[in-house]
């Protein structure tokens, strides 16, 4: 997503693609956070799946009205998420 707003040419093939990847992304921590098994605490994955539900909506949006700015909020919730992840936080 961030090459895209980077190179931006208005709505095209690479952002349907990126756009499409962190659905798919996102559902699978959805999925995973709805898991019974999962072993995380009811209030953790409850946030994951705040998160996860703002993200499906906002990439539907991007996706009805595309706009550039709008990738920004996406870029910075998956980087926030990968640097707690790392360990980066």
């Amino acid at each position: 997503m961030q090459e895209v707003q980077a190179n931006w040419k208005g709505p095209d093939n690479n952002m349907h693609k990126a756009l499409l990847f962190n659905r798919r992304l996102w559902s699978i921590f959805l999925s995973a956070a709805e898991d019974n098994n999962n072993p995380n605490s009811l209030d953790i994955r409850q946030n994951i799946a705040n998160i996860g539900v703002f993200v499906i909506k906002h990439t539907i949006e991007m996706q009805m009205d595309p706009d550039p700015k709008k990738l920004k909020t996406l870029i910075d919730i998956n980087c926030n998420i990968a640097a707690g992840l790392s360990g980066r936080r």
